[in-house]
């Protein structure tokens, strides 16, 4: 499946959902604090398999309320199925070329979380490129123009043809096991 068909399943697959909350909330008009909940349960399966990831119903609550963090703080005005979608391919979906893609990991020598992803990486004997943005101003600099703020770890993957910028310390490590293979025990 490509990047944009697979964009496409996802925001079907949103659309689909918010639709049969909406459904199931009729009569509080869709309103439902614990939507996270509901959607997790409801999106469990089909985001599995259009990912091909191993997501826990506690993994999908958080995922879909950092998206929707994100979404609110970086694009408001973009439609909602999409940046989830976009997110959610940021965070889990697999490269269509592993062995040609450029990784680099803009990172801290103060931040533990990126002292975890470096580990991994040394576990799996990955080649990544390090990326100080303490040390360098043109890292920070490129992290911040991408991604509009400077929290690190984020892994940089250069596809050829395209960049993913992906956060979130778990996130990157599930996606280098993922992809790379599983690290020596």
């Amino acid at each position: 499946m490509t990047k944009e068909s697979l964009r496409q399943t996802l925001i079907d697959l949103f659309t689909a959902t918010a639709e049969a909350h909406h459904e199931a909330y009729a009569a509080t008009d869709g309103n439902d604090p614990e939507w996270p909940l509901w959607y997790a349960e409801h999106l469990h399966a089909p985001l599995t398999e259009a990912l091909d990831a191993g997501f826990t119903r506690s993994l999908l609550v958080y995922c879909l309320m950092n998206a929707d963090l994100e979404q609110q703080a970086r694009s408001p005005d973009t439609a909602w199925q999409a940046f989830y979608a976009d997110h959610f391919i940021e965070h889990f979906a697999a490269s269509d070329a592993p062995a040609v893609d450029k990784l680099a990991l803009y990172t801290s020598a103060y931040c533990p979380f990126s002292r975890m992803v470096e580990r991994s990486i040394e576990q799996l004997g990955i080649d990544v490129e390090r990326r100080d943005i303490n040390a360098d101003s043109a890292h920070r600099d490129a992290l911040v123009d991408a991604r509009g703020r400077a929290t690190v770890p984020v892994l940089h993957i250069d596809t050829g043809d395209g960049q993913r910028w992906m956060p979130e310390s778990r996130d990157i490590i599930r996606y280098l096991e993922h992809t790379y293979g599983k690290r020596a025990a």
